[in-house]
């Protein structure tokens, strides 16, 4: 027996049996619950029968209760529930039926035909017609031929398909976390470098340097901030939308390679101040404040500080130099004689203090008060060693230089030492009872202008009385050599 009805205006006849499809309650096809296309396959020889809005424009693309009831009456068939279905919100796919077929027309004039061909798309290849899914990603690869995986096909092609994430407002924050992952996404460069270089090309936005369109269709702007420092200066950051639905990263941010290599603390100030460098990228002023104390290096200094829209940066914990090994407390006073400025690099005064002042904690500084307009009596009487941290060198002669305490001539023509009449007649005795103030100022070769012995100047005895050449000569000639030069006076 076979049963034939009209359903819309077409006249479809189908075979009649008893079985599941009849024995089923009567609200069995809701709204929940999944139309059941390979039981309805005889019925509707074409999709487009309860489908009409996928070839006509201003269809309907799901059937009326009506359509539904002209079989199940109740008399006929079951009654059933059905509700038409509310157009789905639109995801993250760019499809529409209509202009699919005139684009695939416009490119094969023999693809004229797929917008009636609905198992082409919707169905498995070796399935039966009705076995129809909602989207059959394979497909749609063959069709635009494209031959690797969906996520691994090359970055372009994804703008075929899809749009932007911050475009797509109904997907959730679940859905978005089970997109599949790329296999490019787990190469060992590719969180140290790759992701960057795959960020750029031709993006969604308009603007040199957008964002590439794979990029958007995954990501937003806030998976970037959690990483980059220099967010805001990067174009293909900046063409990213902000949008919270998309999971952030909760690892720890990756150490380069160059960073393990020995020496890199040492050599990192030269390397921050190539213009190629790239530190801005994970480093914020906070980052090399963690080490530099007072005056930040310039090359810190233009560093972003931590804001809005920024990462925080990395948090660096402040390590000690391998000089400073287990020794070094006992040795540190030369090194920070001969080089003051590396110290100061690490260190304020207040570190120097808890050591070499612990009595005057709430001073600041080594000295006492006021000690500035007595330094010179000090060093003189030699109340303490200027020189364990002092470079006479260069501390004493920048601050005299500052300060105008400096000679503007020759000896005896308006020199500094002029202020004190006859100090030229007793020099001889300071230079002797404190040699290190006259070396604050003067060279060796000031003391030769007058005193040597050999190449000209006044040839005046250096020498105190009682002087024992023979002995002096004996413990140490190469200070005879300074001014005797290789002919020292008594050698055989």
């Amino acid at each position: 027996m076979t049963l034939a009805l009209r359903v819309g205006s077409a006249l479809v006849v189908g075979g009649l049996c008893t079985g599941a499809l009849f024995a089923v309650p009567a609200t069995y096809w809701t709204q929940q619950t999944a139309f059941p296309h390979e039981t309805h396959q005889k019925l509707f020889p074409t999709c487009t029968a309860c489908h009409a809005g996928v070839v006509e424009p201003g269809k309907p693309m799901w059937p009326e209760p009506t359509g539904c009831a002209s079989c199940h009456d109740g008399v006929v068939r079951n009654r059933v529930t059905w509700l038409s279905r509310t157009p789905r919100p639109k995801g993250n796919l760019k499809f529409d039926h209509g202009q699919h077929s005139r684009a695939a027309t416009a490119k094969n004039v023999a693809d004229s035909a797929l917008i009636g061909d609905c198992a082409a798309c919707h169905v498995t290849v070796g399935n039966s017609r009705m076995t129809v899914q909602h989207t059959v990603v394979g497909q749609c690869l063959n069709c635009h031929g494209l031959k690797a995986p969906h996520v691994d096909n090359p970055g372009a092609a994804c703008a075929t398909c899809h749009v932007r994430l911050s475009d797509a407002p109904s997907l959730t924050r679940d859905a978005i976390a089970r997109f599949p992952r790329p296999t490019s996404h787990d190469a060992t460069d590719f969180v140290l470098g790759g992701h960057g270089k795959a960020a750029k090309g031709t993006g969604v936005s308009s603007g040199a340097g957008a964002v590439a369109a794979n990029c958007a269709v995954c990501h937003a702007r806030n998976l970037c901030v959690t990483c980059h420092v220099n967010a805001r200066e990067l174009p293909e950051i900046r063409a990213l939308a902000l949008d919270d639905r998309p999971p952030l990263l909760v690892r720890s941010q990756p150490v380069p390679t160059s960073h393990a290599l020995a020496g890199f603390l040492r050599r990192h100030g030269r390397d921050a101040q190539r213009p190629n460098a790239t530190c801005g990228t994970c480093h914020a002023r906070a980052s090399c404040a963690t080490c530099h104390v007072g005056t930040l290096p310039r090359a810190a200094a233009i560093l972003p500080a931590a804001d809005t829209g920024r990462a925080v940066g990395a948090r660096l914990t402040r390590t000690p130099p391998s000089s400073h090994s287990n020794d070094f407390r006992e040795r540190h006073g030369a090194a920070a004689n001969s080089r003051p400025q590396s110290c100061a690099t690490c260190h304020q005064s207040s570190t120097c203090l808890q050591c070499h002042r612990p009595d005057n904690g709430q001073q600041n500084r080594y000295h006492p008060q006021a000690f500035l307009t007595r330094h010179p009596s000090s060093a003189y009487a030699r109340e303490a060693n200027c020189s364990s941290c002092h470079n006479s060198s260069q501390f004493c002669q920048s601050c005299h230089k500052q300060s105008g305490l400096i000679a503007t001539s020759r000896i005896g023509n308006g020199g500094y030492h002029d202020a004190y009449r006859g100090f030229s007649l007793g020099h001889g005795q300071a230079a002797r009872q404190s040699l290190e103030t006259c070396a604050s100022c003067h060279a060796e070769r000031d003391c030769t202008a007058c005193h040597s012995a050999v190449g000209g100047g006044f040839r005046f005895s250096p020498h105190g009385p009682g002087y024992n050449g023979s002995k002096a000569r004996a413990k140490n000639p190469s200070l005879c050599i300074a001014c005797h030069g290789r002919v020292i006076p008594g050698d055989r």
